[in-house]
């Protein structure tokens, strides 16, 4: 089918499709239409076999923590991350941050300081079945699409 050379619909078209395309508009916009589900969220849960080491009073492991602040060695978790344990056996539980790495033993999920042991009655024991949950960050953003700071313009 041959069209007219001088319709103004076609033109006009014409003109729309190539300004369209020529911004990216259309690869933009069909971007947006493909994943709009939200991502799942990660697993937060883990279990597995605790064991817990003596940290040095003056070692970087508890300077990267709080004074007072309980610590603990995980392989994966980023530095600072907050990780609740429950000892499965007795239900006690214990909040502590990731500050080492270093875990070498077959199975084990978690290296906890003595006295984050001592607060879960293990040191006899030296390991022990235990319940990871990584609890959220308190400084990151609350909702993820806004920004996490304001601009003041006054």
């Amino acid at each position: 089918m041959r069209l007219r050379q001088n319709n103004p619909r076609t033109r006009v078209c014409v003109c729309v499709a190539t300004v369209i395309l020529s911004l990216g508009g259309a690869g933009h916009l069909s971007g947006q239409m493909v994943g709009t589900s939200p991502p799942a969220p990660a697993k937060t849960k883990i279990e597995g076999v605790a064991t817990w080491y003596s940290v040095p009073a003056k070692s970087k492991t508890k300077q990267r923590a709080g004074k007072d602040e309980l610590t603990a060695a995980h392989n994966r978790l980023p530095f600072g991350t907050l990780v609740r344990v429950t000892h499965v056996a007795n239900g006690k539980n214990v909040v502590v941050r990731i500050t080492d790495r270093g875990l070498y033993k077959r199975g084990v999920v978690i290296d906890l300081c003595k006295e984050a042991a001592e607060k879960l009655d293990m040191l006899r024991e030296g390991s022990t079945r235990v319940r990871l949950e990584v609890l959220p960050d308190d400084k990151a953003p609350k909702d993820p699409t806004q920004p996490s700071h304001h601009w003041w313009w006054w």
